[in-house]
């Protein structure tokens, strides 16, 4: 980010502020009444609202890939509940599941028809959830995730040799779906849905996957550079990043593999 010392410990300091909001407003949907879910809707604003509306009249499946930054879930909850209501909704885990974190995500039947919580490492129910998802649904696919969540793609994360969990590409083309990029900005006085440029996958070769992933990581950077302290993966970014002897090595296998 090149922000200097004193920048570096304002944003850490401000990142607390967000990571302790976004925790209690994740609690608080557990036990929040659908009519005060509702009403929050009315203080969130989408970048493009028409972008959305034109994706959702098409009926096709669409994966909603947010960031883990600024009140997410709220984010969330609002383009199910204005624009997808009634769709069936497959949300994916990337861990074990926790009981708080399942219950927050149970209310979301408030605005889905049919909801389907499913952990990407069960592999026996994979198929069948995407036999469930290809009737018009809505995934939620987190795109901000270390490579130890799923199959490693390497990339530059500001300035810096990394690697992101990706397999969207293969679940989009398996779907048919649109991908809409997305961050939820949160103010004081409500939360921006910022959109980024939706996409449709064609080809999941390794040139086609390798485009792909830059294209996220480029889309992660600028989703984050406007409000650096709402990125709540800040204490994980290790976790992205490579040991140069990694990247040589995936260097090399590329230019193998070529």
């Amino acid at each position: 980010m090149r922000v200097g010392r004193e920048g570096a410990r304002k944003i850490a300091v401000e990142h607390d502020f967000h990571d302790y909001l976004q925790q209690i407003e994740w609690l608080a949907s557990a036990t929040r009444s659908v009519d005060a879910m509702v009403a929050e809707t009315h203080r969130v604003q989408v970048s493009d609202p028409n972008l959305v509306q034109r994706i959702a009249d098409s009926g096709q499946s669409v994966i909603l890939a947010p960031l883990h930054m600024g009140i997410f879930p709220l984010g969330v909850s609002h383009l199910l509940w204005r624009y997808f209501r009634g769709r069936r909704l497959l949300v994916l885990r990337a861990r074990e599941d926790h009981a708080i974190n399942n219950l927050a995500m149970d209310r979301l039947r408030a605005v889905a028809g049919e909801i389907r919580i499913l952990n990407t490492r069960d592999q026996a129910e994979f198929m069948d959830a995407m036999r469930y998802a290809r009737q018009g649904a809505v995934v939620i696919s987190l795109i901000d995730l270390p490579r130890t969540y799923g199959v490693p793609a390497p990339v530059s994360l500001f300035g810096m040799p990394s690697a992101i969990a990706l397999g969207l590409d293969s679940m989009a083309r398996m779907l048919k779906a649109v991908v809409m990029p997305m961050a939820v900005h949160s103010h004081l006085d409500g939360d921006e849905i910022v959109l980024g440029q939706p996409f449709e996958v064609a080809e999941t070769n390794p040139t086609a996957r390798a485009a792909l992933a830059a294209d996220l990581a480029r889309q992660i950077e600028a989703f984050i550079r406007p409000a650096p302290e709402q990125w709540h993966m800040w204490t994980r970014i290790d976790e992205f990043y490579l040991d140069p002897a990694e990247g040589e090595a995936d260097e090399g296998d590329n230019d193998a593999a070529a």
